[in-house]
């Protein structure tokens, strides 16, 4: 199969060349699905049937040419799985933006969001600083973050992560249990984090009270800066408070690591496309 399914390689406009979209039309549930492109559908000779083989015209059992696509939307369905998204933003896109108010005038905090992913899908180089998000609750942190780890998943196909960071630090305090099926497994955890490509970590900072915890934060930062891996970090934390977490080492690290977005205004998710 040529490039997006396409003969002669002109690139799909609708798949991009992985041969699978996201179709946000709604049939069942509350959300859309991934779907293999029609520029595959075209040039299928199996019906679509497992394992994806036909008959040629000399009766020779041949792979379908769109066995590659069936194939990694099996893997994309399993990255999206494994990213941990909350069920709210599991399948919020760029898409999913009203880039102006009902009276039409422009809304800012989208016109800036939908700079901010382009940065990261319009080139084939892999992203590497972030995104630091902060501001008062309400501002749309959480969706833009799990904005970006979604379309670089479905973009780039590579792994990607949703951390709420009270979960991971009661993941961490499992280790130290003997009961636990953790128990003993500590680096293996934060190491598995700060390698994963994508990274979101939700409400930053919050977690500040105890040397342990503060201790924690630093080594997940500490990984994914000497690693260089595309980060998100989204925080209602003034950054001044920020600066006094671990002698200043974690915020150090997020200033070259991330940009800083200072997320204000009206609530971003009341320019949400409903779904019905």
């Amino acid at each position: 199969m040529s490039e997006a399914g396409v003969p002669g390689g002109t690139p799909c406009h609708r798949c991009g060349g992985g041969g699978f979209y996201y179709d946000p039309q709604i049939e069942v549930g509350r959300h859309g699905e991934l779907k293999i492109c029609t520029c595959v559908e075209a040039q299928c000779r199996c019906g679509g049937r497992p394992p994806f083989y036909f008959w040629d015209d000399q009766a020779r059992n041949q792979r379908c040419p769109c066995w590659p696509a069936r194939r990694g939307l099996v893997e994309l369905k399993r990255l999206f799985r494994e990213a941990d998204v909350p069920e709210r933003y599991r399948w919020k896109f760029l898409g999913d933006f009203h880039a102006t108010t009902p009276e039409g005038s422009l809304v800012r905090i989208a016109q800036d969001a939908r700079l901010y992913v382009s940065t990261l899908t319009d080139t084939d180089r892999e992203p590497e600083r972030g995104f630091l998000l902060h501001g008062r609750p309400g501002t749309g942190k959480t969706l833009l973050g799990c904005i970006m780890l979604n379309e670089l998943i479905l973009n780039r196909h590579r792994p990607g992560r949703f951390l709420n960071l009270s979960k991971y630090l009661q993941q961490l305090r499992d280790t130290y249990s003997e009961e636990s099926e953790h128990y003993g497994q500590t680096w293996r955890i934060i190491e598995s984090l700060g390698k994963v490509p994508y990274l979101v970590i939700d409400d930053f900072g919050v977690q500040r009270g105890t040397e342990w915890a503060k201790e924690v934060l630093y080594d997940l930062v500490d990984t994914r800066y000497a690693e260089k891996r595309f980060t998100v970090i989204t925080t209602n934390q003034p950054l001044g408070e920020l600066q006094q977490l671990s002698q200043g080492r974690i915020y150090s690290r997020l200033l070259e690591m991330c940009r800083l977005v200072e997320m204000e205004g009206e609530d971003f998710r009341q320019h949400l496309q409903p779904k019905v």
